[in-house]
This record gives structure tokens, sequence and C-alpha cells, in this order.
């Protein structure tokens, strides 16, 4: 493989297109400093795939493009076409020829080309990378590159080592993988702080969740053994309460026979009150019976008066009601046919006008068709014209700008560049872009300390919401564990309530059979038939007693019935109450007693019921006096001379007689008395309760969304972090980047040396491409003529068409005339037959209310027939008006008799009733035993509700009793003495617990993945170190040999060699050069002369040649510091290395042009334009005298 050709235009100085073609040997460019000579191996360097506008001797990649001259405008775009013998395939294409193409435009695009097809600047770099021609070959050797040789330090010399050696790949992949374990060792960091962080609460967490688990687990044991233990408790004293109950029922049995007379007297005397009673009822209703008899005989009269007056008129109106029935019947017939008739032609005169209007759209259709057809194929040829002539114009264009180039073909301008000038330019630029750099560094790093401080303070503000995130969890848990508490609680109320839980056995037992249908008549217990104010509750609770759960019935059968239910089933005993014999009870003067002080109110007026209940609640409540303290009772008890029993609003009693109880008592928070309430209570609770647990939940969502939005502002500013790191990382390379190029700029200002370069153009090529252009234009004219002929054809046919058209058109208009005719018949006829149907309407409401006031006449009529019987009843009403008369005399007589009988049996009771006062107290005594027992197992029935929310009846079916009461009772002690030394339990950290410990397992994973990926970059990188060492070592070694051998040719004898400065390091060691030329002594190559130092460094370099072989070398002025007897040396040296290598060689030197193969000249006749001339050898001193 060989380079053929060198195809540019717009490159640099190179205005025109310029072509070189080389041959396999050596190929020279000579010309005049300022000439534009080294373009040509900066057009070769930048096809090639270079991407640095420094190495290209530019600030920017635009610089590139020609700039123009005096007389020359700039140009929009460079480009270099490379083309190159395949013959050998080392390339990795099938062909015998590669061309590769760049282009680039002022607008910064480019483009790529390989044999003309596009491509990217990657394929061409893939393509020539194991050529020998890629970026790390020695391909292109410029005067630079020996200087950098002779002026480095031994550590910085090694670079040139390296790109010998193919290292330099490696370097930068070494490079990537150390900036990825950074990062990876940044997120280890972090991770590792989070683990840290999270161990820190795990450790606490796991033994408060340990303690939560302990407790639970003592907490139902507890629940477990105090249940059974309760159950067991409550079965003994209810056993014994039992017990008591009978003994006190047996002493009851006693009493009932010691009070038999005073039951006898007040039996009589209540058999005599209710016979009063009957007679002023029995007064009272044939009073009432007398009045109604006198108003019924009036409205008899008037009725009779009434009938006779409707009667006159009944005949005449009769008759006039059915004509007119009869005419608006016949009319709504006939309009009703009417009606029918128009409605059937309204659909007739609808389809009509269906049809014009399909008629009118597809003549429409018809119309605008053909036409618009026609029109597109007239645009399309219009298009196609205009395209024609556009080409035509351009190819035009085109000519006129080949003839432009053919005529400045021979125009020779010449025009000193002034780069030393534009290079200082350039310095300046890279200081200022140097300075900025560095500006932006420090407000990088800057940014990334303040980020870093924000960082620390989102931490510590995130720690505080997971601290107040953890506390509004707790109080929701709390919460919810006290909601569920309280539901629990009021359903075992409303279990209790429906269950009769509370009431004696024989009074449940009757109120279950009464829900079941078993028991009729029953209205339920009094306690469920009142309503008690709050205040009232405890004074009710004591006033009523045990007769809170006597039964209310309808009449003594019931309450027969009842008892006999009971007796027969085994079901014990209860109290009824019948509603149509249960007395009333009193207060006498108690409208006197509202002007007292303290006085609360009757028992019976203070609390709520249904009327249908008043008499079985007067007779228990009505006689019972409600005082606001004792003190109050007992001063109106001395108003009502002790005859009422009188209770405090906190239960204390005053009874009559004197006797007085009271002191303290335990309330039951789940009483008879107070469930109802309770319930009440706790359903108002739950509700506040719950709209609480959701402002709490609605403050926990508030806070985990806070938690979660600042977790990720937290990752956000960690990525921003570590890209800020990345800029301050890239900007510290680019700051770098930019002092080397800054150094490499001044060395070019030291050695630069303005060239001319001469331009060439191929006439023959624009010739020929003239000709083509000739015949296109001749295609295209044709074409024009064809097209412009189609034109004319279709548009005669449209006007055609068009003729055609207006006939459609007047169809159209037409059409559309008789459309909106029928659209207005249809308007007009459907007015026809909605007036039809109103006049229908309003003949219809008419019958009917013709057909209303007839029924009523009818009515009368039939009202007429009853006169004779209204006469009757008057005469019955008369007769039965005087017998109530007579009976209500012999009534009040009778009336008289017995309220004389009742003062004489009252006075008899009071005298009995002394005596028995003494003996109620006796029974009180035995009460108070027994309410002691019922104290005690109601305080252990709500010490089991309220405790575990569990109802005596769920607890015996689901618990076991205890066998041993005092072994459980002592292990019951123990566990709650347990659980008190436990403290306060963190419940909520069990599901802690567990969500942090699966983070933590989540967080280790994480790195252990890291640690992973770190050893394996560890790996990477240990394996390219080692790669390059053995590269870098194993070149070296060969160019060392080579270099000894190249130093002695070039030197016509003498010695050389290469060595290491430290041997040990070999990614780190420099380069050192001794040599040894003919006559003198061994010493470092800085201690030679100038030209012999300039040989030394050829030599290396053709000793890396030697080593690395590329297909074609280009040797920018390496020579341009020997002498004339090294330069013979170094020429004839060069030939004999051409006949591995091609070289093209850039040179003013005489030596190296003599023993090259090709000779090509650059000059600059005209300013800033670079021409390629021919030159013949015998003319090469003058040219380069000119």
């Amino acid at each position: 493989m060989f380079l053929k050709q060198l195809d540019t235009i717009g490159f640099k100085s190179f205005a025109e297109r310029v072509t070189v073609d080389f041959v396999s040997g050596v190929t020279s460019v000579v010309g005049p400093n300022g000439s534009g000579k080294s373009n040509i191996t900066d057009a070769i360097r930048w096809v090639l795939g270079e991407q640095s506008a420094r190495s290209l001797r530019g600030s920017k990649m635009e610089d590139i493009i020609f700039a123009g001259s005096e007389s020359r405008a700039p140009l929009n775009r460079a480009e270099v076409t490379l083309t190159l013998d395949n013959t050998d395939r080392k390339l990795p294409l099938d062909y015998q020829e590669v061309s590769v193409t760049r282009r680039v435009y002022r607008s910064g695009e480019s483009e790529f080309y390989i044999n003309n097809q596009t491509c990217r600047l990657k394929d061409i770099v893939d393509l020539f990378m194991d050529s020998g021609l890629g970026r790390e070959a020695f391909s292109i050797i410029s005067q630079g590159k020996v200087e950098e040789i002779l002026s480095s330090k031994a550590e910085e010399r090694r670079s040139i080592f390296e790109e010998a050696a193919g290292v330099l790949k490696y370097k930068q992949r070494k490079k990537k993988a150390e900036y990825k374990l950074s990062e990876t060792q940044e997120n280890l960091n972090r991770v590792e702080d989070i683990i840290y962080e999270i161990d820190g609460q795990l450790e606490p967490l796991k033994e408060q969740a340990a303690v939560a688990k302990d407790y639970l687990e003592k907490k139902e044991e507890l629940k477990n053994i105090e249940i059974s233990l309760l159950i067991t408790q409550i079965e003994q004293v209810h056993g014994d309460w039992q017990r008591i109950l009978k003994e006190l029922d047996h002493i009851k049995k006693q009493e009932s026979e010691l009070v038999l007379k005073i039951d006898e007297k007040e039996s009589l005397l209540t058999k005599q009150r209710k016979e009063v009673k009957a007679l002023d009822e029995s007064l009272e209703n044939l009073q009432g019976k007398l009045l109604d008899l006198t108003r019924e005989l009036e409205s008899l009269e008037g009725k009779k008066q009434l009938m006779q007056e409707r009667h006159k008129h009944f005949e005449e109106n009769k008759s006039k009601l059915e004509e007119a029935y009869e005419d608006l019947s016949e009319k709504l017939l006939s309009i009703k046919s009417i009606a029918g008739e128009e409605s059937k032609k309204l659909q007739e005169t609808k389809q009509q006008k269906q049809e014009t209007k399909r008629e009118l759209n597809q003549t429409t259709k018809a119309l605008n068709q053909d036409i618009h057809l026609i029109e597109e194929q007239i645009e399309d040829l219009k298009s196609e014209y205009i395209e024609l002539l556009n080409k035509q114009a351009a190819k035009r264009n085109e000519r006129q700008l080949l003839e432009k180039q053919l005529s400045q073909i021979h125009s020779k301008k010449g025009v000193q560049v002034d780069k030393f000038k534009d290079l200082r330019s350039e310095r300046e630029q890279l200081e200022e872009t140097l300075r900025v750099t560095t500006t932006e560094l420090d407000q990088i790093t800057r940014e990334r300390k303040e980020l870093e401080e924000q960082v620390r303070e989102l931490n510590a503000k995130l720690e505080n919401n997971k601290k107040t995130y953890q506390e509004w969890q707790e109080k929701l848990y709390k919460g919810y564990q006290y909601l569920e508490k309280m539901r629990s609680k009021k359903e075992m109320l409303e279990d209790m309530k429906e269950d009769f839980s509370g009431y004696f056995h024989g009074v449940r037992e009757v109120l279950k059979a009464a829900q079941k249908g078993e028991v009729k008549g029953i209205n339920g217990a009094v306690l469920e038939l009142i309503d008690i104010p709050s205040n009232l509750i405890t004074a009710i609770e004591t006033a009523l007693g045990a007769q809170a759960q006597h039964i209310v019935v309808e009449d003594e059968r019931t309450g027969r019935q009842a008892i006999h239910w009971l007796k027969s089933n085994n079901k014990g005993r209860a109290t009824f109450l019948p509603l149509t014999s249960i007395q009333p009870r009193s207060v006498h003067g108690a409208s006197s007693l509202a002007q007292q002080n303290g006085f609360v109110g009757v028992a019976a007026d203070l609390i709520g019921y249904d009327q249908a209940y008043k008499r079985a609640i007067e007779h228990l409540l009505g006689h019972i006096v409600i005082a606001k303290d004792l003190e109050s009772a007992n001063s109106l008890a001395n108003f009502l001379n002790r005859k009422y029993r009188i209770v405090t609003l906190e239960g204390d009693v005053v009874n009559p007689g004197g006797s007085m109880s009271g002191g303290a008592k335990k309330q039951s928070k789940q009483s008879l008395f107070t469930r109802e309430k309770e319930l009440q209570e706790l359903s108002e609770k739950i509700v506040e309760f719950d709209t609480k647990a959701l402002d709490v939940e609605n403050k926990v969502k508030q806070l985990k969304e806070t938690l979660a939005e600042q977790e990720k502002e937290k990752e956000q500013w960690s990525l921003k972090l570590s890209k800020m790191k990345q800029d301050e990382y890239e900007k510290q390379s680019d700051q770098r980047e930019l002092q080397v190029k800054l150094d490499h700029l001044n060395d070019q200002l030291q050695l630069f040396d303005q060239d001319q370069e001469q331009y060439n153009q191929d006439t023959h090529q624009a010739d020929k491409q003239l000709k083509e252009l000739d015949e296109t234009l001749t295609t295209v004219e044709s074409e024009l003529e064809v097209i412009q002929q189609k034109i004319e054809e279709l548009t005669v046919t449209k006007e055609q068409q068009k003729e055609d058209e207006a006939k459609l058109l007047d169809r159209k208009q037409k059409l559309q005339i008789q459309l909106a005719e029928q659209e207005s018949a249809v308007n007009n006829q459907q007015e026809k037959v909605d007036r039809y149907q109103q006049e229908k309407d309003l003949i219809e409401q008419e019958l009917r209310g013709n057909r209303a006031s007839y029924e009523q006449l009818m009515e009368v009529a039939d009202s007429n027939q009853t006169e004779e019987e209204v006469s009757v009843q008057i005469e019955e009403t008369r007769d039965e008006k005087e017998k109530i008369s007579i009976k209500i005399k012999e009534v009040r007589e009778e009336r008289h008799q017995k309220g004389e009988e009742i003062q004489q049996v009252e006075q008899s009771l009071k005298e009995v009733q002394r005596s028995h006062q003494n003996y109620v107290q006796d029974i009180q005594q035995k009460e108070v035993k027994a309410n002691r027992l019922d104290v005690e197992l109601e305080n252990m029935l709500t010490y089991l509700q309220e405790e575990y929310v569990i109802t005596f009846e769920k607890a015996k079916r689901d618990y076991v009793e205890v066998e041993d009461v005092e072994a459980a009772s002592t292990r019951v002690k123990l566990i709650k003495r347990s659980i008190e030394e436990l403290g306060t339990v963190n419940l909520g950290a069990i599901e802690e617990f567990d969500r942090i410990k699966e983070r933590y397992e989540f967080l280790k994973g994480q790195q252990e993945d890291l640690l992973e990926a770190k050893q394996t970059l560890h790996s990477v990188i240990d394996e390219m170190d080692g790669e390059m060492k053995r590269k870098f070592e194993d070149t070296f070694t060969k160019i060392r040999s080579e270099f000894s051998e190249v130093f002695r040719t070039l030197f016509g004898g003498g010695s050389a060699d290469l060595q290491l400065t430290d041997p040990t390091d070999m990614l780190e060691t420099g380069v050192d050069i001794v040599a040894q030329p003919p006559g003198k002594k061994l010493q470092n190559m800085s201690l030679l002369s100038g030209g012999e130092r300039a040989l030394t460094a050829i030599a290396l370099l053709f000793s890396i040649l030697r080593v690395r072989p590329v297909p074609f070398c280009v040797l920018d002025e390496v020579e341009a510091a020997l002498d004339e007897a090294n330069v013979d040396r170094f020429a004839k040296f060069l030939k004999e290395f051409s006949e591995r290598t091609q070289f093209i060689v850039i040179t003013h030197r005489k030596g190296t042009m003599e023993e090259s193969d090709v000779l090509y000249g650059v000059t600059m006749q005209e300013s800033g334009v670079s021409k390629l001339v021919s030159v013949r050898l015998e003319e090469t001193p003058e040219l380069l005298e000119a």
C-alpha cells in the first residue's frame, strides 16, 4: 500500500483545486518560506482524522478554510481527498484504490466519505487503525518532532517511545478506568456512610423490637390467664349472689304474710277508688255522648235541607252535560281523521325533499371532480417545468463558474501572509482562554464546596424529619389501638344490649322470648322504655333500683302468660306491670313544691317516655320527689309530712317516715342505666377519633411525602455534586490541555517559518466538465419543450370541461331552488300537523272535564236516594239523647255514696302503714348484702369488658376456668410486674426494625456490588499496566538495537545508546540518549553540537520507523538544522530506506532534492494563494534563490 494522490480545494492557502501525484519512492515538495508547502502536510494530517486545530496550526477548525485575500473572496468550505493504492489489501476494503474525503463548512458542519460513500470520522480512524497510519503511527514527522526529542527532558521524551509502542490507547483506557474507579469509590463512600448511619439505628431498634415482642407475648399470656381467672371468680361470686337472693326471697315471703292485712285494706281502698274513678269516667263519657248526639242531630237536619236543594237542579244539568259530551266526541273523531291525512302528506313531502337533496349532491360531486383532476395534472407539469428551469439555471451558473476558474488558471498572484502575527494572536487567545478557564475552575470549586455544605444541611434536616415522622407514626399507631379498643367496646356494649346482659335472669329470658315471638304483649323492661337525662341517672337509678327491670305488659292476662312461661321453662322470676290495671301514683300538693328550695321535680316528670306507658311510669316514679341535695331532701320531707320517698341527685334517700340512706356507692361504668349513654358517647368518640386519625394519617402521609421529596432532593443534589466534581475534573483537564497547547505554541512561535505555495488547476478536467454541462443543458431544453406542449394540451381540455361545467351548474341551481321549495312545504305541512294535534288535545281535555262534572252530578243523584233514611236517623238520635240524660242523673247519685265509703277506709289504712314501715327497714338491710355482691360481680364484669373488650358470655365460650385460683392470681401479679419492669414499650419498633433491616440488607448488597466493581476496575488497570510495561519494554529494546545501527550509518561511525532513567518503573521511567560521534567521547546528547543533536534525533526517528514501519511517511523539514555533509548522508539513507517505505518530504535542502524521485514546487505568485508547479531538477537552485 502506498499514497497515490492528494486532491485539495479551499484548504488553507489552496484557494483552487490542487492535485499532487506521488510515486512509490521519495517525493519532495519544495518552495520558499511562506509559500504554503507545509499545508500539504497539514492536509494529509487532517484527512487522516486529526481533530486538534492546534496540530493544524489553527485556533479552531474553521481556520483551515481559505480566508480570502485582497483579490479573492473567502470560500465556504475546505475539502481534501487522499487516494491510496490498496492492491495488497492492507486496508480492510475490497478495492484496488481507496479514496478518503473530508469536508468542513464555515457553519461548523463536517462531511466524511470513503470511496464517495458517506461515513463517519470514526469509520476513517478505524480504517487506518491497524494499517500503520493511525494516530499513534509515525506516518507524519515534522520538524517539531525533532525539536521535541532535542529539547525534552528524559521523562517527557518517554512519550515518543510510548507512541511507537502503541500504549497511548491503553493510557486513555486507564484514564477512563481510573475515572470510573473514582466514581465507584465515591458511590461506595456514600453507600458506606448510609450503612454506617443505619447501622447505628439498627441495634437500638433491634432491642426495642425484642422488648416489644416480649411485651406482646407477656400481654397475651396475661390476657389468657387473667380472663380465665376472672370467669372463674365471676362464677363463684355469682353463685354467692344467687344464694343471698334466695334467702332474701324467703324473707320477703314472710314479710308478705305479715303485710297481708295492709294489702287487703289497700286492695279495698284501691277497689273503691277504682269504682269512684269508673263512675267519674262513666259520667264524663255520658256527658260527652250527650254533646255528640246534640251535634249529630244538628248535622242531620242540615244535611236533609241541602239534599232537597240539590235535587231541584239535577235533571237540568244532566241533560246539558250529555249533549256537550256527544258534540265533543264527534269533533274529536273528525280532528283525528284530518290529522292522520296531514301526517301522511308530511311524510311524502319529506321523501321528495330527500330525493332532490341526493340528486343535488351527485351533481355537485360530478361538477367538482373532473376539473379538479385536470388542474392537478397541470400543476404537476408546472412543478416539473419549474424544477427543470431551476436545473437549467444551476447548470448555467456552474458553467459560468468553471469558465471563470479557467480564466483564472494562468493568473499569478503572490501575497505575503503575516503568519507570525496570526500565531501571536492565537497565543493571546489561548492565554485569555486559560485565564477564563482558571476563573471558571475557581468558581466551580467554590460552588462545589457550597453545595457540599448544602448537602450536609439537607442531611441534618432529613434526619430531623425522619424523627418527626417516626413520632407521628407512633401517635397514629397508638390512635389506631385506642380507636380499635373503642370499637370493640362499642361492639361489646351492642352485643350486651342485644343479649340483655345485666338484666336478672328471668327478665332477660322473657325479653329474649318476646323478641322471638314466644311471648306476646311484652312492651319491654322499664329501663328500655324511658330516656333519662345525664344529670339524673344516679337519682333515677336509686329511685327505681331493681324496679328498673320490671316488665311492662299490655294487660294482666299477658302478665299471667309470661309468668306461666317462666315457670314452665324454669327460667327464673320477673315482675310485670300490666298497663290496664297498674295504678299511677302521685305527690299531693306537687304544685306547691315548686316554690321550695332544692326541689328538682317529681321523678316521673323529669324523664322521657311514650305516653302509652304513662300509668306504669307514674306507678313507679310518680310518688318520688327528686331533690338537689340531702339538706334540701330533709326540708322537702318535713314539708310533705314525710309521706313520700325523696331522692337526691347524688343518690341519697329520705324514706317515708323520716329514715335516710346514702353514702358512697361505687358506680359501674357500664351499668344498665349508663350503657345507652355510653354507647352514644362511644359512637361520638369513634367519629371524633376517626376524624383525628384521618388528620394524623394525612400528617404522616405529608411527612412521608416530604421525606420522599427530601430523599429525592438529596439524590438530585448528590448527582449534582457528582456532576460538579466531574465538571471540576474536566475543567482541570482543560486547564492542563490549554497549558500544553500554550507551551507548544510558544515553541512554534520560536521555530515558525512562513512558506509560499503555488496552486495548479487541471484544465483538462475543467474542459471535460464543461462539455458534460453543455450536453446536460441541451437535454434539459428538450424536456422543457415537451412539458410545455403537454401543459397547452391539458389547458384546452380544461376549457372544454368548463363548458360542461356550466350545464351542470345550471342543473345544480334548479335543484337548489327545488330543494328550498320542498323544505318550505315540509315546514308548512309540519305546522298544520302540530296545529291539528293541539286542537285534538284541547277537545280531549274538554271531554275529561265534561266527564268529571257528570260524575259529580251523579253522586248528588245517588245521595238523594238516602233522604228518607236521614229523617229516620234524626228521630232515633232524639230518643237516644233523652235516655243518656236520665243515666247521667243516676251516676251522680252513686258517686256521692262511694266518696263517703272511701274516707272511712283511708283512716283505717293510715294506722296499718305505721307498723308496715318498721318491717320495710328490715328488708332493706337484707338487700344491702345482696347489693354488695352485685357490685363486686359488676366490677369484675366491668374490668373484663374494659380491659379486654370481651363480654362474659364470649369469654366463657372461648376460655377455660382455672383450677387453682390462688396460683393463677399469683401468676397474674408476676406477669404484671414483669410488664411494668419493661418500661415504655415502642410497639412500632417491630415494623420499623423490619423496614430498616430490609434497607440495610439492600445497601449491603449494593456495597458488595460496588466492591466487586472496584476490584474489577483494579484488575483491569493492573492488566493494562502490565500490557503497557510489556509493550514499552519490548519496543524500547528493539528501538535501542536499531538506534545503534542507524546512528553508525548516519554518522559514518561512532556509537550511541538509549538508557532508562529508572528501569524499575517501566510506567514512568524517562529515556536518555547518549552518543559518541566519530572521534569524540561518549556523552549525553545535550552536550553535542546542534547539527549532531539534530542528526541523532533523526537517527532515533528512523530507528522507530524500522521498528514500527508505515506504508508512507511525511517528513516536514526534519533535516533543516543539518549541515550540507550531514544532509547528504541523511538523503542517501532516506533513499535506501524508501525501498521499504514511501516518503513525502517537505524540504528546501539541495541534498534531499537530489535524492528525490519526483519533485513538486509550491509558490505564491498571487498574494495569499498557493499554487503547485512542476519543477525540473536543474531549475531547483534558481527556485530556491527566488
